[in-house]
């Protein structure tokens, strides 16, 4: 079981971190129907839905695009797989490149969907690279 979920959410992490826009309708096929998305724990609510999830992926590349993801560590025990990541962004704004230090926790299904993605990030250190209050910052997310 580890094994095919930590297979499943690297592919999921893949597909999201692409050069250019990625394929938001693609991505939700990675979630179970009922599954959520925690942008950042604790000071974002849970997103709930397959195509809430999408739409606010979505809503992310709005403020960025290409999206690299630099993965530095992953596990995975039964239901859950843990990543620890560099995501790279270049913010539609000015061109900007913004690198944010990232870990997540995926739980995931018998039939290996996502039901729960957590993200945890120091958005202090996002904002001052980005040059945003936290108001913008929210608003983004």
């Amino acid at each position: 079981m580890s094994d095919r979920n930590h297979s499943h959410v690297m592919a999921f992490l893949d597909a999201f971190h692409v050069d250019g826009t990625p394929d938001f309708q693609e991505l939700s096929e990675f979630f179970a129907e009922t599954g959520y998305y925690q942008p950042l724990v604790p000071a974002t609510e849970p997103i709930k839905g397959k195509a809430a999830i999408a739409a606010a992926l979505e809503k992310q590349f709005q403020t960025y695009y290409n999206c690299r993801c630099e993965i530095h560590a992953s596990a995975a025990m039964g239901r859950f797989v843990f990543t620890e990541r560099t995501d790279h962004v270049t913010l539609h704004a000015g061109d900007r490149k913004v690198g944010s230090r990232v870990c997540a926790v995926f739980e995931l299904n018998d039939e290996h969907l996502i039901i729960g993605w957590r993200e945890y990030w120091d958005t202090g250190d996002v904002m001052k690279q980005m040059g945003v209050t936290p108001e913008q910052l929210a608003a983004a997310m």
